[in-house]
Formats: structure tokens, C-alpha cells, sequence
């Protein structure tokens, strides 16, 4: 089956630590690639440490040239640039960004309006934290699903803005919704201004649930796709298993080359036996001498039973396997 390379995107949803706690953030879709990773290359400069080094060399060599003026005049521009970028490190944490961590990375710094919180809607309701939750949990479904791969690559970006702008409506429903309550609480209900802000809330729910229902059906069809993936990478994997196990005539040949062993055994084993005059086997003595046969009750005969009997009477565990020799077929057929 082939298939589509996904190209390298930012994550629409993270799982990141926020000065506040911990929260799920969706990322505006405006967002680039190549800004993403400028944030995380930054991310991994820390601003203390190069101010350090910069304060360390010019001390050394300050130290180094004293005497000749260079050593003076080199530490006097490296405290003045120190002096620079730390104005400018307090300059750069603005009122507008906020840091946060993510995967294991501290000091990834966003905007304010390139993200939203989960959490920034808890306060409109049990049903508008339903329906974030939903449509977080299915866009990021979305972006990590192998299916992606095999979609157009321009779907998840849509799929994301679309996401956002629904977020984006649920926000700005707020004051709406804190007049549609205020009207409630101080009109009759049969007033008109009632159910006409009433009806502008509920225009904005129903819409965004609508939005809902179309991500969970993109969501659903993904993992029918997965389905399909997976039933055919077992397939193939079963396919080239099963291709090595031997087959029904290998095991048949097999088998049949294993019966005669048992005879072959047995015949040489009886025929030590008999040169060794080592005795009878356990299975060819009779029932009271086998291993772990206690004494017969009083009053109670049995009769002998021949060797054929006995090796077929006699515990499993106490005697070995004694195949069926061709007299002993004979003497049954005379029998």
C-alpha cells in the first residue's frame, strides 16, 4: 500500500505548564513552522548564561591587558553590553507574552491571541466545557493520526482554523450570554427581549455543536481508515509468517518418519533385557508387584493378566510406552 509523507507542522494542541498551572492550550493556526521553531531554538538560549560569559571574558581579559589601555577600554564595552542586553531581557518580557513549558522545554514564550486555554472557558458552563473539550480532543486526534498522512495536506490546517474560529465565537458569545441571563432574572419570561436574547445564545450553541458533530465525523472517519491500515499491515504480516511455518505434507512426512521410533526403541530395549537377563519391566509383572501397588484385599482374586494387558492396565507414570508389536495384532485376530 503506499504511502504520503505528512509534512512537519506545528502541534495545534499542547499539553504545556503555564506560570498558572497546568493547561491545555490550542495554538492560533497562524502560527508557522518556521516561527514554531525560532520559539524553540530561543527557548534553548538562556539570556543569564550569556551574560555571564560576557561579564567572565571581559573580566579575563580586562585582567590579561592591564597596563596597555585595551583591557580597559574591552571591559567597558563588555559591561556596557551587558548592561544592553539585560535592559533588554526586562524589555523583552512583555505584558503580552507569557512563558510556558512544554515537552520538557522551559521559556517557550507566546503571545497573547496566539493561544487560547481550555480552562478560559469553564465559567460559561457545563455545555460550552463539553464542547471545547470535544473539539480539542478531536483536533488533536486529527493531527497525530496516521490516516494524516493519506489526507490532503491542506485538511488539517483547515480543520484547525476552523476550530479556532469556533473558540473564537464561543468567547465573544460571553457578554451575550451574561445579558441573556441578567434579562431572565429581572423580565417576565413571556417578554420579548427574553427570548430574543435567549435565542441569540442559542443560535451560537447550536451552530458550534454543528461544528462538533462535523469534527467528531472527520474523527470517525480517520479511524475507520486506521482500521482498514492495520488489517492490512497484519495481513501482509501474516502473509510472510505463515509462509515460513511447514506445511500439512512437511508434517504428515514428519510424523510418519516418527512412529517406527518408538518400536525401534523397543525392540532394542527388550533385547538388552533379554542378553542382561535383567528381568521383567514393571508393566510385565504382575499387578501386585507394580511400583506403589499396596496388598490385595482379603478375599479377592484377580486374574493374571498377560504382558499385552498389563502394559495396557498399568499407571501411565509407573511404565514406559510399549508399542503394539504385529504378533500381538496377530494373537487379537486369532482371539
Amino acid at each position: 500500500m503506499h504511502n504520503h509523507e505528512a509534512p512537519v507542522t506545528v502541534p495545534p494542541v499542547l499539553d504545556c505548564v503555564l506560570p498558572d498551572g497546568y493547561a491545555t492550550v490550542l495554538l492560533n493556526p497562524a502560527m508557522t513552522p518556521r516561527q514554531w521553531r525560532r520559539r524553540q531554538a530561543l527557548s534553548l538560549v538562556r539570556p543569564t548564561t550569556i551574560l555571564k560569559g560576557l561579564f567572565a571574558a571581559g573580566l579575563a581579559i580586562q585582567l590579561s591587558c592591564a597596563g596597555d589601555g585595551f583591557g580597559e577600554k574591552f571591559g567597558i564595552g563588555v559591561g556596557t553590553l551587558i548592561v544592553v542586553l539585560g535592559v533588554l531581557r526586562l524589555l523583552g518580557h512583555s505584558a503580552r507574552e507569557i512563558s510556558f513549558e512544554h515537552e520538557g522545554v522551559p521559556r517557550l514564550r507566546l503571545r497573547r491571541g496566539e493561544f487560547v486555554r481550555r480552562r478560559d472557558f469553564d465559567d460559561l458552563g457545563a455545555d460550552s466545557r463539553e464542547l471545547v473539550a470535544e473539539l480539542l480532543t478531536g483536533l488533536e486526534e486529527l493531527h497525530w493520526s496516521p490516516a494524516r498522512a493519506w489526507l490532503d495536506p491542506a485538511l488539517p490546517g483547515e480543520i484547525h482554523a476552523v476550530v479556532w474560529r469556533a473558540l473564537g465565537f464561543l468567547d465573544r458569545s460571553r457578554e451575550a450570554r451574561a445579558l441573556a441571563q441578567k434579562v431572565a432574572s429581572e423580565l417576565d419570561t413571556g417578554d420579548d427581549l427574553v427570548t430574543e436574547t435567549q435565542r441569540a445564545v442559542d443560535n451560537v450553541d447550536s451552530s458550534l455543536r454543528e461544528v462538533a458533530r462535523h469534527v467528531r465525523g472527520c474523527v470517525v472517519l480517520t479511524r475507520s481508515w486506521e482500521k482498514k491500515m492495520r488489517r492490512h499491515d497484519l495481513a501482509a504480516r501474516a502473509s510472510h509468517t505463515l509462509a515460513s511455518v511447514p506445511g500439512q505434507d512437511h508434517l504428515a512426512r514428519l510424523s510418519l518418519d516418527s512412529d517406527a521410533l518408538p518400536r525401534s526403541v523397543f525392540a532394542h530395549v527388550t533385547a538388552a533385557r533379554d542378553i542382561t537377563r535383567s528381568g521383567p519391566f514393571p508393566w510385565e509383572q504382575p499387578p501386585s508387584e507394580w511400583p506403589g501397588a499396596g496388598p490385595l484385599p482379603a478375599g479377592r482374586t484377580i486374574n493374571m493378566p498377560n504382558s499385552e494387558e498389563a502394559a495396557e492396565n498399568a499407571n501411565p507414570t509407573d511404565k514406559p510406552y510399549r508399542p503394539t508389536t504385529s504378533s500381538g495384532k496377530e494373537n487379537e485376530t486369532h482371539a
